[in-house]
């Protein structure tokens, strides 16, 4: 998901953090990434969901805010890879009495065996663009080389996972009732990796938003009213940050589903708290592109 204090007039990205011990080599990340996709059997499907101010939580300048988020995730075997695409639309009000308007756009595709990863990234304010980024990391002979028009090539860690693979090592790691999940992620987001820790509670009843949420192609899908669903907290630090001082740049909370559809959302940037609830569900065909 997209990330950063950007989507309160920025973006709001996805998640990560490590499961026991580092994997190194190209060939380990391999067989992780085909092991949990197995394991978690995500499911294709376009989310939206309502964001407000959680004005209880909040204690900036911004008085106001709502938006939307679509996100959008498909692939598997038959399409070569797996693509996504996110938007994240906001209107807010500051102290000052100034209202903005903040679109965020994030497309990207993955490879199966999670050794390539291509992004593109753009963003509005007031209607105007104000940045674009696009650039493409590859994985290979145990280390990821990324790079980005105009800009030197980088490199990063070895055992950093894109999205997709990390989304199914967290999925596996809930589904096998693990209570904590760490991994290095790089989303495209920003510019360098991202280590995020995330916190997993015992699966309960469905929240509010899932069980009224509407569905389409529901015979694509299994049903969420009824299904039990995991409470987790994950913190995202800046590579260099030292973790250990529990401070991280962004933290985001939801419930995941079985099926990797995640409702009850809270992004919270330091002192600006959003929530976002699940309001619309659009199941694909398994194995559709």
């Amino acid at each position: 998901m997209l990330r950063g204090k950007g989507a309160v007039v920025g973006t709001v990205a996805a998640l990560a953090v490590a499961l026991g011990a580092v994997v190194a080599g190209s060939v380990a990340v391999v067989r992780f990434v085909q092991t949990d996709a197995r394991e978690a059997q995500p499911q294709a499907h376009r989310a939206v969901y309502d964001l407000t101010l959680d004005h209880g939580k909040s204690a900036g300048d911004i008085l106001g805010l709502e938006g939307r988020m679509v996100v959008e995730w498909r692939g598997g075997p038959a399409c070569d890879g797996y693509t996504s695409d996110q938007r994240v639309v906001t209107n807010s009000l500051d102290s000052g009495g100034h209202l903005s308007v903040s679109d965020v756009r994030l497309s990207s595709w993955e490879a199966l065996d999670g050794n390539e990863f291509r992004f593109d990234r753009t963003e509005y304010l007031d209607g105007k663009l104000s940045m674009r980024e696009s650039g493409i990391a590859r994985r290979e002979g145990g280390k990821v080389t990324l790079s980005e028009p105009d800009a030197e090539p980088q490199t990063l860690p070895g055992d950093v996972l894109f999205p997709s693979a990390f989304n199914f090592a967290l999925t596996a790691a809930v589904q096998k009732g693990k209570s904590t999940f760490s991994r290095s992620l790089f989303d495209g987001t920003q510019s360098s990796p991202t280590v995020v820790t995330a916190f997993i509670g015992k699966p309960g009843e469905a929240p509010r938003d899932a069980r009224s949420v509407k569905i389409k192609n529901r015979g694509d899908g299994a049903p969420l009213r009824g299904a039990k669903a995991w409470p987790i907290r994950m913190s995202y630090f800046d590579q260099g940050d030292d973790v250990q001082d529990g401070t991280p740049s962004f933290e985001m909370g939801f419930h995941m589903f079985p099926n990797g559809v995640m409702s009850k959302l809270s992004l919270d940037y330091d002192d600006v708290v959003l929530k976002g609830d699940l309001t619309q569900i659009e199941y694909f065909k398994p194995g559709g592109c």
